[in-house]
């Protein structure tokens, strides 16, 4: 049987990577920045989003391979930048994947009730029960969370179809607000980070020339129209309870119903975790094999896994978990640096698109760079972690390539 993955399956992996920890929280913290205008938020980002989706699948289609963006702004602007650009991604790993652990345990605190130190050591064991599930390969992980993204999808509707008594605000749409709707995407956009972790793995797809374009289209329509859904839902059914959409399920459903919720927002955010282990590792695999990085991360065990790659990405969460239990860090503003992060990386995507592609897709180019220009703007000075990340990495770079080259004059 090939261990391949295939259309439907790529789509799943896309949107439990942008649903993961997101799914039944930034509705909620939208709901608290927009108001009504929330839904609005949703469905205006969605719409928003798909040129950069068609344009990233495009190119995933065009150029399959491991390194995914580098490798498209290395094609574009040669191999420092392609280069400076993948190792980046190294600089969202100690603060966003952390974050999306401590979210998704939020919801296996509202389960147990367990918290303190023993909640810290059921996020370690988790992470090398991830370790476990990376050892064999992607394919069971795809079915696993094509499942996850159907199960979601599911009980939404199921929320949204479901009759009650209890209407305690009815929501009527109107015309929205700037400055809320303004607030509203800076929040929301996170929900669609991740889009890129799809282009790392089109080498996995039985035909990516096919398969990739429609997978990244189909995973983004799929996750705004459950943001969209469950927004709305949250609106006509305002909760009081911490995460609100248990409130909902609870009234809806009893206890099961918040229960499932939780279960299902575990599900979610390990699953979203997952895809970023596998496509960073190769990533990280990609980058060794050229000798940028240490050899070690470059070795694959008998079934073609990056073993030592996934080890130390894990290791890089492990520690940032533990750090942040004994600091009591506070990682909301280090997540809205993580996300300059991504908007970089998005619109150097873009910009080597504009040199690589047919000059047909230009304008779905052009409303990327818009979209994502403005999105910079929102994060604002928060903007400078990202550039000294990139600065940093291509001055090393930069410094190691004059050293090798130093080195061979000399021999």
């Amino acid at each position: 049987m090939s261990s391949k993955i295939s259309r439907w399956q790529g789509a799943g992996l896309v949107a439990t990577t942008l649903l993961g920890t997101g799914v039944f929280i930034l509705p909620q913290l939208t709901i608290v920045s927009s108001g009504s205008d929330s839904a609005i938020v949703w469905l205006l980002l969605t719409v928003v989003i798909m040129p950069v989706a068609l344009v990233m699948g495009k190119l995933a289609a065009s150029f399959p391979h491991a390194g995914g963006p580098a490798h498209y702004v290395e094609k574009a602007f040669g191999a420092r930048l392609g280069r400076s650009l993948g190792l980046l991604f190294v600089c969202v790993v100690p603060f966003g994947a952390p974050a999306a652990m401590l979210i998704t345990f939020t919801f296996f605190t509202g389960l147990t009730g367990i918290t303190g130190p023993l909640l810290l050591i059921c996020e370690l064991i988790t992470l090398f029960g991830l370790f476990l599930i990376n050892r064999r390969g992607l394919k069971l992980s795809a079915v696993v969370q094509l499942g996850i993204t159907i199960f979601i999808v599911t009980f939404v509707l199921a929320l949204i179809l479901t009759p009650t008594e209890q209407v305690s605000s009815p929501w009527q749409p109107r015309v929205p607000e700037v400055g809320p709707l303004l607030n509203g995407i800076g929040i929301a956009f996170w929900s669609f980070l991740g889009l890129e972790a799809i282009t790392h793995l089109a080498e996995e797809f039985r035909w990516p020339r096919r398969d990739v374009m429609p997978a990244m289209v189909y995973g983004c329509l799929m996750v705004g129209g459950i943001y969209v859904a469950t927004a709305i839902l949250l609106l006509f059914y305002p909760s009081m309870t911490e995460i609100a959409i248990m409130g909902v399920a609870e009234l809806k459903f009893g206890k099961a119903g918040a229960m499932l919720i939780g279960i299902l927002g575990i599900a979610g955010g390990l699953a979203a975790v997952n895809v970023y282990l596998a496509s960073l590792s190769r990533l990280l695999a990609n980058f060794a094999q050229q000798g940028v990085l240490p050899a070690t991360l470059g070795k694959k065990n008998k079934h073609g896994i990056p073993i030592w790659a996934i080890t130390f990405i894990l290791s890089i969460i492990a520690v940032m978990l533990v750090f942040t239990f004994i600091t009591k860090l506070d990682l909301e503003a280090l997540i809205t640096a993580a996300n300059g992060v991504f908007v970089l990386i998005y619109m150097a995507t873009m910009f080597s698109a504009w040199r690589l592609l047919a000059k047909k897709y230009r304008l779905l180019v052009g409303i990327g760079l818009f979209l994502l220009t403005g999105i910079m703007w929102s994060i604002g000075i928060q903007m400078i972690y990202a550039v000294i990340c990139f600065v940093v990495i291509a001055n090393g770079l930069s410094t190691r390539e004059w050293y090798v080259a130093k080195n061979r004059k000399l021999s």
